[in-house]
């Protein structure tokens, strides 16, 4: 990927991952519905290309940091993290690899967010007085989750290559964007 796509499509991919992350502040009901797409641009970014992936992630961070701390702090433990390793495993590792270690980093960011930084990830559903029952909540809805995210994944990206906007190259097992002239 030349330097002008990897920028173009950084860019457009950040946008899209920050107005979705930033979807709460500024529309609190229907925003919390949109919030977790974020995870989206990060995965397909990162499907393509592993460091356009932590380009997305870390300036979506940068720029929420400007927009809402809290919702920078959710996507550099959740969502973008989730999208990161479902990205780099997806095609190149396989199914049941990518669900196992994308559920294994969601577990670990969503237990650093409400044991370290304070921000309990299900709110007040679960009492973080009980770690055991917290560790094994959070652990099978992981599990559960990126299911759901993988298999909606496959099937999206499956559907972009179908259509001719992306492509699957079989020598790396990355997904590239089809050049339109």
């Amino acid at each position: 990927m030349n330097k002008m796509r990897f920028i173009s499509i950084g860019g457009v991919l950040t946008t899209l991952t920050v107005s979705m992350q930033s979807a709460p502040v500024f529309l609190p009901a229907i925003g919390l519905l949109l919030s977790p797409l974020s995870t989206l641009p990060i995965a397909i970014a990162a499907l393509s290309n592993i460091s356009l992936g932590l380009a997305v992630f870390f300036a979506s961070a940068l720029i929420l940091v400007l927009v809402n701390v809290q919702e920078a702090v959710i996507l550099l433990f959740t969502t973008g993290l989730l999208g990161i390793v479902l990205g780099t495993f997806l095609y190149r590792k396989g199914l049941f690899v990518s669900i196992f270690y994308s559920s294994i980093i969601l577990s670990i960011g969503m237990i650093l967010l409400t044991y370290i930084v304070g921000i309990s990830a299900f709110g007040d559903f679960i009492s973080v007085d009980s770690i055991p029952l917290t560790l094994v909540s959070y652990t099978l809805f992981s599990l559960v989750y990126v299911s759901i995210w993988t298999i909606c994944l496959r099937k999206f990206i499956n559907y972009l290559i179908r259509i001719n906007v992306l492509s699957l190259n079989s020598s790396t097992k990355a997904i590239e964007f089809i050049h339109f002239k």
